[in-house]
C-alpha cells in the first residue's frame, strides 16, 4: 500500500486551506461537513466560501498560517506556492494535501460514499482519482441509503451489547445476525420503531453461542477475480484462515483482516492439504474455521478428511473454485 487508509477527526480542529477558487471551494464543503473549523488564505475567494470559513484571512500565505492547525490543503494554481505550503507542513509534521500534486501530498481526500456514520472512502494513491470516482459510483449503488441509520442503531446499542456479551466472539455473532436478520430487513425497509423492538428482543434473548464450523474453499487459478461470491462471504466470516503457501497473497488478503491466519499442518495423507484434526480441534473450539485450498477443492478429491469431519459431527462447507481449465487465458 502507498497509503494506509485513515478516518481522522477534524470536528472541532483548525485545518487550513490556501486557496480560494473553485477547487478551494470543493474542499471546503468537505472539511465543514466533517466539522473542520477552516482557516482559508488567499487574496481573492469565491463568494460561498466565507460562509464555510471559520477564521478568513484575504491575504498571501504565510508560513504562520500554519500554526495549530491539524491539517493543511493548498488548492490553488500556482506550483511553487502549493509547494511551499507542502514542504512547511510537512517539516512541522502537519499532515497536507495538494490538490491534483500525489508527490506533494502526505494525506489524500478520497472519493467518499457517505451513509453516515457508515463511511466508505475509495484512493487510487493519487493517480486515477476518475477511476476512484466510478469505483464509488459501483458502491453507490449497492449500499442502501438506510445504512447509516442501521450504524446508527448499532452505535445506540453498542454500550448495552457489550455490557452483556462480554465475549468478543459472541458480540460478534450477535452483530452478523441483527446486519443480517429482521432488524435489519426491518430497518431497510423504513420501519425504525419496529427494528428498535426486535433488537431489543434479541439483547433479552439468550447470548448467541459460538458454533464451531468448517469451510473448505477452492482458490481455483489463483486470480482474486475468479473467486465465486459464496467464497467471499466465507472468507468474509471465518475467525481463523488456514492456507498452504502456494495461495498467493492476494487471495489470502481478501479474508477478514482480524482473523487468525496459522499454518496448516503437514498433511496426514494423500493430497491433503492439512491434518483433518487440526480442523476438529479448532471447530470445537467454537472457531468458523476456512482452508483455502488450491484448485477446484472437489469434495472427491478431499474425501478422507471430509468424512473425518462428519465422522466428529463437524458441520462443513465445500466451495468449489473455478477450474483452471475454465478461467480466462491471460490477455
Amino acid at each position: 500500500m502507498e497509503f494506509l487508509p485513515l478516518f481522522h477527526s477534524l470536528r472541532g480542529r483548525a485545518v487550513l486551506l490556501v486557496g480560494g477558487g473553485d477547487v478551494a471551494l470543493r474542499k471546503a464543503r468537505l472539511l465543514y461537513s466533517a466539522g473542520a473549523l477552516l482557516r482559508v488564505v488567499a487574496p481573492r475567494v469565491h463568494p460561498q466560501i466565507p460562509a464555510l470559513a471559520a477564521e478568513m484571512r484575504q491575504r498571501a500565505y504565510a508560513p504562520t498560517d500554519l500554526d495549530g492547525v491539524a491539517l493543511a490543503v493548498a488548492a490553488t494554481d500556482q506550483a511553487a506556492l502549493n509547494a511551499a505550503v507542502s514542504a512547511q507542513a510537512q517539516a512541522r509534521g502537519i499532515p497536507v494535501n495538494v490538490v491534483d500534486s500525489p508527490s506533494l501530498c502526505s494525506a489524500l481526500f478520497p472519493a467518499i460514499v457517505d451513509r453516515s456514520p457508515l463511511v466508505v472512502a475509495v484512493g487510487s494513491g493519487g493517480h486515477a482519482p476518475v477511476l476512484a470516482r466510478l469505483a464509488r459510483a459501483q458502491i453507490e449503488t449497492r449500499l442502501p441509503a438506510r445504512y447509516g441509520q442501521l450504524a446508527s442503531l448499532a452505535r445506540q446499542f453498542r454500550g448495552r451489547v457489550k455490557s452483556l456479551l462480554p465475549s468478543v466472539q459472541q458480540r460478534r455473532l450477535f452483530w452478523e445476525d441483527i446486519f443480517q436478520g429482521p432488524v435489519a430487513e426491518a430497518l431497510l425497509a423504513g420501519q425504525p420503531e419496529l427494528a428498535r423492538r426486535l433488537l431489543e428482543a434479541r439483547l433479552a434473548g439468550p447470548a448467541p453461542q459460538a458454533s464451531g464450523e468448517v469451510y473448505w474453499v477452492g482458490a481455483g487459478p489463483g486470480d482474486p477475480d475468479l473467486l465465486t461470491f459464496r467464497a467471499l462471504r466465507l472468507m468474509q466470516q471465518a475467525d481463523i484462515v488456514l492456507s498452504s503457501p502456494c495461495i498467493p497473497s492476494s487471495i489470502v488478503d481478501l479474508c477478514r483482516r482480524d482473523a487468525d491466519r496459522i499454518a496448516p499442518r503437514p498433511p496426514a495423507a494423500g493430497t491433503a492439504p492439512c491434518c483433518s484434526l487440526q480442523l476438529i480441534e479448532l471447530a470445537r473450539q467454537g472457531k468458523r474455521v476456512l482452508l483455502l485450498v488450491a484448485g477446484n477443492a472437489a469434495a472427491h478429491e478431499h474425501g478422507g478428511a471430509l468424512d473425518a469431519l462428519a465422522a466428529h459431527g463437524i458441520p462443513f462447507q465445500v466451495v468449489p473454485g473455478v477450474d483452471s481449465l475454465a478461467a480466462p487465458a491471460p490477455a
